[in-house]
């Protein structure tokens, strides 16, 4: 990554990925490697499953993003669906 205009955050491996296709990343040669770090954060239901792809794109037509400092009625719904799921008293 050197000269890129990116912070060298991690050492990178020399692989670059054009999509991920459920558990599965794929490069723009068509070579699959599983995700393994998935989980960071934001990965953790796989890649382009239909349903969430749906869902995302739903959303997306309504509203991306707006602070906390404002009412989100589908924030609050999830936060209820897990808590009501789990063990926490918040989430």
């Amino acid at each position: 990554m050197s000269g890129s205009a990116l912070y060298e955050t991690f050492a990178r491996a020399p692989l670059a990925f054009d999509r991920g296709e459920g558990t599965w990343l794929v490069t723009d040669k068509g070579e699959r490697y599983l995700d393994f770090a998935g989980g960071i954060a934001v990965n953790s239901l796989g890649h382009s499953h239909p349903h969430l792809v749906a869902a995302l794109t739903e959303q997306a037509a309504k509203l991306w993003h707006v602070s906390n400092l404002y009412e989100i009625p589908e924030q609050r719904r999830l936060g209820e669906r897990l808590v009501d799921a789990t063990f926490a008293d918040k989430v």
